[in-house]
């Protein structure tokens, strides 16, 4: 069984190429390109469907990042002809698999800590709601992001009017068990970077070792997030084996099993 990469930013590289050898190489036959803004979702269909082969499929996200959602929204003028310019994206090709990244990020920023102010927590808010809506619409899964923001995405996930059917997956876990628990609950899957790998992320690595695997699933986020022994170094999807290697030793699994086991959580969720 192969692996796949369930979260990259393939359009972050001039080095796609490169990529998508080493990734092959190490045994990675689907990668999904995430979107973040109207731009980059529209650059990760093309590159879904341009470089696509028979060893290597790749998959297109749609969606708009907590910080990029601004710029988007005002370049179309209003949130509501932005999102009618994302559907089009979402339904222009049989490559897209998702609505995402989206979700709170309420990041404090270095040795400032700027507070967000509320005004722009709201706006998140009201992103991240129209992705939902639009993923039930669709019926497509969500890739959601939360950064300092468990019980804010929580709770809107809790009351939001219709969840998509096969609800989504929390990309780049960072919380801890409870969280995890909750998430699972609604019905998300959970996916884990080179963060599960850090020597300062015991959280992610109980809840890697303890949570049901029939809703675990892998990813790089390359270029960011190298596992170690390559952390501080630049991302690519063929490490998504490193990270199998080191779930697998959590769990006193085999490196085949965790392959098998997240390969066939990622065909079920997206449809691949």
């Amino acid at each position: 069984m192969a692996l796949v990469d369930t979260h990259a930013h393939l359009d972050f590289t001039d080095d796609l190429n490169g990529w998508l050898v080493r990734a092959r190489a190490d045994g990675v036959d689907k990668i999904i390109c995430v979107g973040t803004s109207i731009e980059a979702s529209r650059k990760c269909i093309e590159i879904a469907e341009r470089y696509s082969s028979p060893d290597l499929q790749i998959y297109a996200t749609v969606g708009i990042h907590a910080q990029d959602g601004k710029d988007d929204v005002g370049n179309a003028g209003s949130l509501l002809q932005c999102f009618k310019t994302l559907k089009q994206i979402a339904t222009s090709s049989g490559k897209v698999v998702a609505i995402g990244e989206c979700g709170y990020d309420f990041y404090l920023d270095g040795e400032k800590r700027i507070k967000m102010v509320d005004k722009d927590r709201q706006f998140q808010k009201k992103l991240f709601e129209a992705q939902i809506r639009l993923a039930a619409e669709l019926d497509l899964p969500l890739v959601v992001h939360c950064r300092n923001a468990w019980k804010k995405t929580f709770s809107l996930l809790s009351t939001v009017y219709g969840l998509p059917t096969r609800t989504g997956v929390f990309h780049s876990w960072t919380g801890d068990w409870e969280a995890a628990q909750k998430a699972i609950e609604l019905g998300f899957y959970i996916s884990f970077s080179g963060i599960v790998t850090f020597g300062n992320a015991p959280d992610v690595q109980d809840v890697a070792s303890r949570m049901p695997l029939d809703k675990m699933l892998l990813e790089t986020d390359s270029p960011f997030l190298s596992p170690v022994p390559f952390r501080g170094l630049g991302n690519e999807p063929k490490n998504v084996k490193i990270i199998a290697e080191f779930v697998a030793k959590l769990r006193n699994l085999s490196v085949g099993q965790i392959e098998e086991v997240t390969s066939k959580n990622a065909q079920r969720l997206f449809g691949i």
